[in-house]
């Protein structure tokens, strides 16, 4: 017992006797860092740096589904904004036949035909109501989500059969996918829709008429529900022309299959047109074409049954009319083309003749091939001048302010190389930064208790690092601020090639290096030690 007690002891004495030698250590090495410091031989610092800022007009995006690794949401709708002008999105898509094919029976006739496509949604908690104790309840509602612009405006849209026929490859190179562009023209054919809309989170129901059910006097009504209620886009096509172009053909080889199929009927071309409205971004792998309609069958009746409603119970080989449904989806190739029209918006003189020399006053950045800012980040004078001043960076920091008050801007950015379309290596570099360390989300303050937005933050300390390195000096390149889209993310470290997929339209005006704001201005901030 007693020799326990005392290795006890003996190990106390060493734990105080290893912390007071800690304790030294870390004191000796406070004042040998202030003896340095004092002594001139070892200081840090911090420089700023003005940088030269301007913007480009992007012209156009990839906006196709045909690399399975990269699948962008579609655009559809129309808006006018006082900064970045006018812009409209028009969907295109291939139809899927049914997965059993497309038979429509004996005499069939239709009842309705509805291109149908999901919102994007969000639950939302909302109170319901407060008791009499004072207890909130509160309940989960859906709301419309990625739905930018006036949503109280109606425009119009049309939809049109679409003429031009959407490769899945490459026809120069069957090895590779076929690129579609938003700036690409189509072909069109007859009109099958052309109605004013607007966008409604109580759009949840559809109600089918099959006027030629037996008896004809009943009205016969079908309530349509998606099973989460979720609400959607419906769209009531032209019937003449789906029983002309599907119902009166589907005996022949065109409906065999979806290779001919699609060489016969090429898909949708879903237009919007107004002056002003909202723009959605819509996942149209749920969305179909529905054609609701009744066909005959041969039928024995029971002892009890009237099932073509004569009168008499129990015939054999009746005709019978029944109630059927047969779905389209917009699967295959899908596609998008923007429009845009800069005259009546802000942006319009700094896209026509940008100042490359000396920077703007105001950087305009949206995405759906609207506009990005270029990027001189230092000239080769002042590279020279920093390579010789024996700097160890610490950090280097690139802040853009936004410029005023502005309701929808994108919650973040993406910077990239511009010269080489390739992402900055700061964000690559997982093991010291990463893209959480690089940064580029939108950034709040707060005034009068709300939650404003303010900025966008970059670090980019290796890059900055890597052009001082005379060792091996790397030449300095164009930067390029844009929208951030999920295809920016990168799924290996040696996915560095940055895609010109970009389809959210929200735009932020920033302050460019020019700005009368001088405390605001775009600038990078490098923090050292030498």
């Amino acid at each position: 017992m007693l020799n326990k007690i005392m290795t006890n002891i003996k190990n106390i004495g060493i734990v105080f006797i290893l912390l007071f030698g800690i304790i030294s250590c870390e004191k000796d090495f406070e004042d040998i860092a202030i003896d340095l410091v004092n002594n001139n031989k070892f200081s840090v610092g911090d420089t700023t740096i003005e940088i030269i800022a301007y913007n480009i007009d992007v012209k156009k995006n990839r906006v196709d589904n045909n690399d399975f690794n990269r699948q962008p949401l579609s655009l559809l709708g129309v808006s006018n904004d006082v900064d970045f002008g006018h812009l409209k999105a028009t969907l295109i898509s291939q139809l899927s036949l049914p997965a059993f094919g497309a038979d429509f029976g004996d005499n069939a006739i239709i009842d309705l035909v509805v291109l149908d496509i999901p919102y994007l949604i969000k639950d939302t908690i909302v109170i319901n109501e407060i008791t009499a104790d004072n207890d909130t309840i509160y309940e989960s509602v859906k709301a419309l989500d990625s739905i930018y612009g006036n949503r109280n405006m109606e425009y119009n849209i049309t939809v049109n059969e679409l003429g031009t026929f959407l490769n899945v490859l490459d026809p120069l190179d069957p090895t590779k996918g076929q690129e579609y562009y938003s700036d690409r023209d189509y072909q069109l054919k007859d009109l099958i829709y052309s109605d004013n809309f607007k966008p409604n989170v109580n759009d949840t129901v559809l109600y089918v008429e099959r006027d030629f059910l037996y008896p004809s006097d009943t009205m016969n009504i079908d309530t349509i529900k998606a099973e989460d209620l979720s609400p959607s886009i419906k769209l009531i096509l032209d019937s003449n022309f789906f029983k002309t172009r599907f119902v009166d053909q589907d005996d022949s080889s065109d409906f065999d299959n979806n290779d001919n199929f699609r060489q016969y009927f090429r898909g949708l071309y879903i237009d919007a047109n107004g002056i002003d409205g909202s723009l959605m971004n819509l996942n149209i792998s749920r969305a179909k074409t529905t054609i609701y309609y009744t066909n005959e069958e041969i039928q024995d009746e029971g002892d009890d049954e009237d099932l073509n409603f004569n009168g008499v119970n129990g015939e054999e080989g009746v005709v019978v009319k029944i109630k059927q449904t047969m779905h389209f989806s917009l699967t295959g190739v899908k596609s998008n083309k923007y429009t845009h029209d800069y005259s009546a918006g802000t942006i319009s003189n700094v896209l026509i003749a940008p100042d490359d020399k000396n920077g703007e006053k105001k950087l305009y950045i949206q995405g759906a091939a609207g506009s990005d800012a270029i990027l001189d980040i230092i000239s080769l004078e002042t590279l020279i001048e920093l390579r010789n001043s024996d700097w160890l960076i610490n950090d280097a920091i690139l802040t853009f302010y936004i410029d005023g008050e502005q309701d929808e801007v994108p919650q973040q950015l993406l910077l990239y190389n511009y010269d080489d379309n390739s992402i900055v290596a700061d964000m690559n570099t997982f093991s010291l930064f990463g893209p959480e360390i690089f940064g580029g989300k939108l950034e709040y303050k707060t005034v009068l208790n709300k939650e404003v937005p303010e900025k966008y933050t970059f670090r980019i300390t290796k890059y900055i690092t890597e052009l001082l390195d005379e060792s091996n000096p790397k030449e300095p390149s164009k930067l390029a601020l844009r929208n951030f889209v999920n295809t920016d993310i990168q799924t290996t470290i040696l996915d560095t090639i940055v895609k010109p997929y970009n389809w959210i339209p929200k735009g932020v005006v920033l302050h460019g290096n020019k700005s009368d704001n001088v405390d605001k201005r775009v600038r990078l901030e490098i923090f050292y030690s030498k």
